[in-house]
């Protein structure tokens, strides 16, 4: 069975082996809010739901995080 990717959430290395990215550009991107939410699910875990990726997938120059 596939794994659904809209669901669930990916974790600060899964997201820079996905785009490409240094740590440090997604934190400043997120902070920014010209990158998806980050979402603190435990004390030293954050990760960003798949979901808010792929809609910053679809439009990365223009994107506004809500």
């Amino acid at each position: 069975m596939a794994k659904n990717l809209s669901t669930g959430y990916s974790r600060i290395t899964q997201v820079c082996e996905k785009y490409a990215i240094s740590p440090a550009t997604v934190w400043r991107k997120t902070k920014e809010g010209t990158f998806a939410k980050s979402h603190k699910l435990s004390a030293g875990v954050t990760a960003w739901k798949n979901s808010d990726l792929e809609e910053w997938e679809k439009d990365p120059l223009n994107y506004k995080a809500s």
